[in-house]
């Protein structure tokens, strides 16, 4: 009697520890399955917001996400009717000329805590992997934010610049890639220290040296981080 609850005690020890160890191989950011107070958070309830950005301030960027939702946020959508899971959706436009123009996705990972942002230390993650369907752009930014590095970036944070395929696919964007921009000089930040204490990351669909009217829709989907 004795030995068979042992033998019990150390396999459910083993399953525990395997179920653990398989939950710490990734972190879920977004699945886009939560609402609180009518909108859409993150996994682990965090907001998700809508912000749009120019240079030119006369060809301004606008943006279309849920109906009613201030700040404004993404509209949850299905990609196929038959399919229960739901996406991020929203809309942007980007007007030229602009020296450079966006609209993003901000999400953050967890709730804010007495009016201050929380912080995931994703450092040990390799990629940074996430379902995505966009029209009337070729590339989108991927930047990862803190405000807790410490150093004043000047708002010019790590990011990851990739080229969007046709259709709904699944990116798997390397950690390693992510850098600050080569033109940066004075605000220079490890990206590993922003890693550490990262606060939202966002998806920007943008332009530089804009010449051309931009317009169309960006969905997400799964955001996690990956070992």
């Amino acid at each position: 009697m004795y030995r068979l609850c042992v033998v019990i005690a150390v396999g459910t020890l083993a399953s525990s520890l395997a179920a653990h160890a398989g939950a710490a191989d990734k972190l879920v950011y977004a699945d886009f399955e939560k609402v609180e107070n009518g909108r859409p958070v993150s996994a682990r309830g965090g907001a998700i917001d809508i912000w749009a950005y120019e240079e030119d301030k006369v060809h301004k960027s606008t943006f279309k996400g849920a109906e009613g939702l201030n700040p404004p946020g993404p509209e949850l959508v299905r990609i196929k009717a038959d399919d229960p899971n739901h996406a991020a959706k929203f809309e942007y436009s980007l007007q030229a000329p602009n020296p450079y123009a966006g609209v993003a996705m901000e999400i953050h990972g967890l709730p804010d805590a007495n009016g201050k942002p929380q912080t995931d230390d994703v450092s040990g993650y390799k990629y940074l992997s996430m379902q995505i369907y966009a029209t009337g752009i070729r590339i989108l930014q991927i930047e990862t934010r803190t405000n807790e590095s410490g150093k004043d970036t000047g708002s010019v944070y790590p990011t990851y610049t990739m080229e969007v395929k046709q259709g709904l696919n699944t990116y798997r964007v390397p950690m390693s890639g992510f850098a600050q921009p080569s033109w940066l000089r004075d605000t220079r930040v490890d990206p590993k220290d922003v890693f550490k204490k990262l606060t939202s990351i966002a998806v920007t669909a943008f332009c530089q040296q804009c010449e051309t009217n931009m317009q169309g829709m960006v969905i997400v989907d799964n955001v996690t981080f990956e070992k």
